[in-house]
């Protein structure tokens, strides 16, 4: 009857924790954000989401001025073969950034790249933006990734 009552106990915990599992959150610059509803977290910095995949980035801040963001970014176009690399400007949390865009082909068609970086609180970052459409204002970046990149205040 004891070992009943125990494996009933144990079952019960079990089943409880599972319900009450946190809701995935990524940490960025020390806020947490929670991961909205079809999005999944792939690594502690990356987030997959409907259409589009988002990585967020710390760097040196020796590298940011050195003008590696620049460098990944050819690196980039060049690995996936991409063309029309634009430079743009943008804002990473309010403050303003620079980024590089580009198109690249894929077996689905084209996919968009969108790479800024730049110093918000304190930390300099680069966030890396895979979309489905081509980012031209902040109604195609996704409302999760807005909060991190966009185009205007």
């Amino acid at each position: 009857m004891k070992a009943l009552y125990f494996l009933f106990i144990l079952v019960f915990t079990a089943t409880l924790s599972f319900a009450q599992a946190p809701a995935a959150k990524v940490d960025f610059c020390g806020q947490q954000y929670e991961l909205p509803a079809g999005a999944t977290l792939v690594s502690p910095y990356e987030v997959r989401g409907p259409g589009y995949d988002l990585i967020l980035m710390y760097i040196n801040p020796a590298d940011l001025r050195n003008g590696a963001p620049a460098e990944y970014t050819k690196q980039r176009v060049k690995k996936m073969k991409g063309k029309e690399l634009q430079e743009i400007s943008c804002f990473i949390q309010e403050t303003p950034a620079k980024a590089f865009k580009f198109a690249y082909p894929t077996d689905k068609g084209l996919s968009y790249e969108m790479l800024a970086y730049g110093i918000t609180k304190g930390q300099p970052v680069m966030i890396q933006l895979t979309l489905e459409v081509d980012p031209y204002n902040n109604l195609e970046i996704p409302e999760f990734a807005r909060q991190f990149v966009h185009f205007d205040k």
